[in-house]
């Protein structure tokens, strides 16, 4: 079925003009009052609703089409009141909500088709999403099925569907984990400040997926830790028959119509889903780590790159190729900059002067031609540019110096805090950024906390007030 065959045909035309930002809050104002247990929405009600958030109405402005659909007799005006029932009734033409009169009282009533309130509940699910907790998909599949296997009652067959409800939302949130983490990678080729990256990495990549999705996966919601008993308790009730029958059982009460044989299969697809999900879900988590693991050393190389204080033509060659990437697609900024180049560059025609140039017989010599170098495009010369210089600083850092500056600052404490660790230099800064981006290594001997969300000025660097515990 087509979108437009449920929903009317400019259903979103609000969305095209200036004032789309106040119809997104006005119809959150609506879902808000929705929310808060009002079946019935009085239409006075929305109108003050909208009236009370002054700031934002008052920046409404009436458009064209707007003037020139109007009836001859109907004026608008800048007050307040008329804009806010302009809105309302912007909002009805378009098919977001029905307005109904009461034939006893004359009260209007709003009322939201199903399609709206799914799509408000989505709008405002994107909004919030930094406050939304972590969903422990897999261990609360895991205990429900657990405590069932236990017990035994009348609720089995609603576990199944949980679980089954549970595993399809987990996939997605891996795939979304796995695509949120690319878009920080693609993003990371277009940044080319130093301050930019860390807080990219630290301030929203750590705090909002890494913190909040990744470490928790790896942890306390650990699919590699529940997998095996979640298949095993279902693989136990697939095979046996009492179970089995009782699930059918079960399932049959809402499903009148349906045969057993119909419900029985049903519920196979469900258990086979399952697990046949849980045991795939391997590569899909590796695809995870792959991804987590480029971020954080492309992040870190990109770093040690564009902090690379070489004044040498090696150091300029780059500089001019970082602002040439930098504006790539920008014409206008790339021929200023490649018509600077070409006037300030000038050939000469070279000659040299040896122990036989001041002796007769004067010798001349004239130099052969041979093969010219062949040239290289921009791209291959700033790739074989940044492979060098990644090459050169690949060494440098490796995980045993990572590790020994840790070591080191540790001494003979089990715990320390992040101003117990001497900066003395950018190697050693650069180390205590690796030894945070390390600390889910599986050599990593060392536990990260953060303390609380201050920010700590230490040996002239302002970084997040973290703990380094010693693992047992």
């Amino acid at each position: 079925m087509n979108l437009f065959d449920i929903i009317p045909q400019n259903y979103f035309g609000l969305f095209g003009g200036k004032n789309r930002s106040i119809y997104i809050d006005s119809l959150l104002i609506l879902f808000n009052l929705l929310e808060s247990d009002e079946t019935i929405i009085s239409k006075s009600d929305f109108l003050k609703a909208l009236k009370e958030k002054e700031n934002n109405l008052d920046s409404f402005e009436y458009e064209k089409e707007d003037l020139e659909n109007l009836p001859d007799d109907v004026i608008l005006q800048n007050t307040l009141s008329s804009k806010a029932s302009f809105i309302c009734k912007r909002l009805e033409e378009t098919g977001w909500i029905d307005v109904i009169m009461d034939p006893n009282t004359f009260e209007e009533t709003i009322i939201l088709p199903q399609y709206s309130i799914l799509l408000l509940k989505c709008f405002k699910d994107i909004i919030s999403d930094e406050e939304s907790p972590y969903l422990s998909l897999v261990h609360s599949t895991y205990s429900e099925l657990k405590l069932e296997d236990e017990e035994q009652d009348e609720l089995m067959y609603a576990t199944i569907i949980r679980s089954y409800e549970n595993t399809k939302k987990l996939k997605v949130e891996l795939i979304t984990l796995t695509h949120s983490i690319r878009i920080f990678q693609s993003k990371l080729t277009k940044l080319f400040d130093t301050n930019t990256i860390l807080h990219n990495y630290f301030d929203v990549y750590k705090m909002k997926i890494s913190d909040r999705y990744y470490h928790p996966l790896k942890t306390f919601d650990s699919v590699a830790r529940f997998k095996r008993p979640i298949i095993k308790i279902l693989e136990k009730w697939l095979a046996d028959k009492d179970i089995r029958q009782k699930l059918v059982i079960q399932a049959s009460r809402g499903a009148s119509q349906i045969s057993v044989q119909e419900i029985e299969k049903d519920i196979i697809e469900k258990i086979n889903y399952i697990t046949d999900t849980y045991e795939k879900l391997n590569n899909l988590i590796s695809e995870i780590d792959k991804e987590n693991n480029n971020y954080t050393k492309s992040s870190a190389n990109k770093i040690l790159f564009l902090n690379n204080n070489d004044k040498t033509v090696k150091g300029y060659l780059e500089n001019i190729m970082k602002i040439y990437a930098k504006n790539t697609n920008e014409p206008r900024v790339l021929s200023k900059i490649l018509s600077k180049m070409q006037d300030s560059t000038y050939f000469y025609d070279q000659g040299y002067i040896d122990s036989n140039s001041i002796t007769l017989p004067i010798l001349r010599k004239i130099r052969e031609n041979s093969e010219p170098m062949e040239l290289i495009t921009f791209e291959e010369a700033n790739d074989y540019l940044l492979d060098s210089f990644l090459e050169e600083t690949k060494s440098i850092f490796t995980d045993e110096k990572v590790y020994g500056f840790m070591e080191q600052a540790f001494g003979d404490r089990d715990r320390i805090g992040i101003k117990d660790i001497p900066l003395i230099n950018f190697d050693a800064f650069v180390c205590l950024i690796l030894a945070v981006i390390k600390k889910d290594d599986d050599s990593c001997f060392y536990y990260v906390n953060e303390v609380d969300d201050r920010r700590i000025h230490t040996y002239g660097y302002v970084v997040p007030n973290f703990e380094f515990i010693k693992k047992d």
